[in-house]
């Protein structure tokens, strides 16, 4: 029988093999970096501030502002003035950083259709019911605010 100090292993010990999986890794870093703000641009709120895309993604402003910086290099994103608050820089996204972000999401999609063949439909619906479960449990969040 398997204590819970046991099973808190094991549970630790699965998320970190889950997490360091390649293809993980390649979506984590993507949903923090430049997908994540193209993204966040393209289905959630085109005209962000670089604040907004900090808060919303949960990364700092200096590196939401070295990633800004490489999408305009790539002409992925344009920033232009707040035309109701001139200090403030709104983000939007370009045509090229739509198709960016459409073709990462496809490849994301492909990726998964394997798992999601080997699990099936009604399998991966309860793990999605079960992930949405450990994500609304606060943990110890609250005593690192």
């Amino acid at each position: 029988m398997n204590t819970e100090q046991d099973l808190s292993e094991e549970l630790y010990n699965l998320l970190a093999e889950l997490l360091n999986r390649k293809l993980n890794r390649t979506v984590l870093d993507s949903i923090r970096g430049e997908y994540g703000i193209l993204r966040y641009l393209l289905y959630v709120e085109n005209n962000a501030s670089a604040g907004r895309l900090s808060e919303h993604l949960h990364v700092v402003p200096g590196r939401i502002t070295d990633t800004l910086n490489s999408l305009e290099r790539k002409c992925l994103i344009e920033r232009h003035t707040d035309p109701e608050d001139r200090r403030r820089v709104l983000v939007s996204i370009t045509d090229a950083g739509r198709e960016q972000a459409i073709q990462m999401m496809t490849r994301i999609h492909r990726e998964y259709e394997g798992m999601f063949q080997i699990l099936g439909r009604k399998d991966t619906e309860e793990l999605i019911r079960l992930l949405k479960i450990v994500l609304a449990y606060p943990g110890d969040e609250k005593a690192n605010d």
